[in-house]
């Protein structure tokens, strides 16, 4: 898949690579976004180490070299985006010189599973761009710091192997306690750590990650939504259409008729 318009440039990009340190590095010539839908990856650049799952978007600035590395046999996928540059000096800041990552961000990952059907449908070039300029708002309002102030670097090592475990398997009957034990920490310790490094709770972390799950199983046309449910770790059908909307403003059947026609009530 593939869409190109004066304002924006959107591929669809898959990885096989399976458990691997990092690669070669990669010289980025024009500052692009990365949305991934599956998989978890790591990108190495000046030093920094960013953890990369669904509903995250990570900006890959003009002249940075990165590598990337695998810590799952799953291989990864997800959709590219390569603004005009007048766009991107308009949205995103002026200094950026380092690779960022957005905070864990259920609408952004919504708006993804809307833009890559309206370009399947071959919708007006106006639709598409209008959706993806939405996209690079949220990402920019979004943005976590670049090195939070309060997270050690082994913390950080342990917090983002804790987010890559409950990436992998959203749906285990995680709590705080077996995660803990998994790292060597104490479940206060970690608890303090995680909201440190993420801005949030273990607990908020996994709800959004089961949400992010429902969300793609809902795009890829399961109807049954105590399945879903059951499946992800929620209680009930109801407990997940009420996380949705509490997250999203949306139920399963606004989800899907967006994606059908994006109207968005």
């Amino acid at each position: 898949m593939r869409y190109t318009s004066p304002l924006v440039t959107i591929m669809r990009v898959t990885c096989d690579l399976k458990r691997s340190g990092p690669t070669s590095s990669y010289h980025v010539g024009q500052t692009w976004i990365g949305l991934p839908l599956s998989g978890i990856f790591a990108v190495h650049a000046r030093h920094d180490e960013h953890l990369i799952h669904p509903a995250l978007g990570v900006v890959f600035p003009q002249g940075i070299e990165y590598q990337m590395s695998h810590p799952t046999d799953d291989g990864d996928m997800g959709v590219a985006l390569c603004f005009a540059p007048h766009i991107v000096e308009e949205a995103l800041p002026a200094t950026l010189d380092r690779v960022r990552v957005t905070r864990l961000d259920l609408r952004l990952r919504q708006t993804v599973g809307v833009l890559l059907p309206a370009i399947d449908r071959a919708e007006q070039s106006v639709v598409i761009d209008d959706l993806a300029i939405e996209l690079l708002r949220e990402i920019a309002a979004n943005l976590a710091p670049t090195r939070p102030s309060s997270a050690s670097a082994k913390g950080k090592e342990k917090v983002d192997r804790i987010r890559a475990i409950l990436a992998e398997r959203p749906e285990a009957g995680w709590t705080l306690g077996s995660l803990a034990e998994l790292i060597d920490y104490s479940p206060f310790h970690l608890a303090h750590q995680f909201r440190a490094y993420t801005g949030t709770s273990v607990h908020q972390y996994l709800a959004d990650l089961r949400s992010v799950a429902a969300l793609s199983r809902i795009e890829a046309g399961e109807t049954s939504l105590a399945t879903v449910a059951a499946d992800l770790g929620f209680s009930h059908h109801s407990h997940l259409t009420a996380t949705l909307h509490k997250r999203l403003g949306a139920t399963p059947q606004m989800i899907r008729k967006r994606l059908r026609t994006l109207d968005p009530n």
